[in-house]
C-alpha cells in the first residue's frame, strides 16, 4: 500500500509543524537548564545531580536543531518537488510509535533484553514508522540506533558509573 506523493502545500505544512515542534522542544530544554541551575553543586560524585538534566537538555536541543534544519531545507526546496522513492508510509504513526515505546520499555524491564539490542531495534522500528518503510530506511535507522545505543551505554558506564542492562 504505497501512499501518494505529498503535495507542496502538505510538505510546507509538515515543515512548519516540524519548526513549531523544534521550538517547543528547545523551550522544554531551556526549562531543564533553568531547573538544573538551582540544584546543589556536587559533593561526592564527579558530575553532580545537575548533570543528567543538562545532558538531556543538550541532547534535546541537538535533536531539535537537526529537525529544524531539515524543515528549513524542506521549506527552501518545497517549490522544486522532485520524484520521491516509492515506499510505504503508515497512517496513525503516533499510535504505532507509542506502542513501540511501550514494547521497548517492557523488553528492557520485564524481558531483560540487553540495552544495545533493544535500543537499536526500537530506533529502527520507530524511525521506519515515522519516516518510511524501505530497505534503505531500515539500514539507516538500524545504524543510527546502534551508534546511539553504544554511545549512551559508553557515556553512562564511563562517566556516570551506571551500568545499563
Amino acid at each position: 500500500m504505497a501512499s501518494a506523493p505529498d503535495t507542496p502545500v502538505r510538505t510546507r505544512t509538515r515543515a512548519i509543524g516540524d519548526l513549531a515542534l523544534a521550538a517547543c522542544v528547545i523551550m522544554g530544554a531551556s526549562i531543564l537548564f533553568i531547573g538544573a541551575s538551582s540544584l546543589p553543586p556536587p559533593r561526592f560524585e564527579p558530575l553532580g545531580s545537575a548533570a543528567m538534566p543538562r545532558i538531556l537538555g543538550a541532547i534535546l536541543i541537538a535533536l531539535a536543531v537537526t529537525v529544524a534544519a531539515r524543515a528549513i531545507l524542506t521549506l527552501a526546496r518545497s517549490s522544486n518537488q522532485g520524484s520521491r522513492e516509492a515506499a510505504i508510509q503508515l497512517p496513525h504513526r503516533g499510535i504505532i510509535v507509542f506502542a513501540l515505546l511501550v514494547a521497548y520499555i517492557a523488553a528492557l524491564d520485564f524481558a531483560r533484553v540487553p540495552f544495545a539490542i533493544a535500543t537499536t531495534l526500537f530506533v529502527m522500528c520507530a524511525g521506519m514508522t515515522m519516516h518510511q518503510i524501505s530497505v534503505r530506511s531500515a539500514l539507516v535507522h538500524c545504524a543510527l540506533g546502534l551508534v546511539l545505543s553504544l554511545s549512551i551505554d559508553y557515556i553512562f558506564s564511563t562517566y556516570l558509573f551506571v551500568r545499563i542492562g
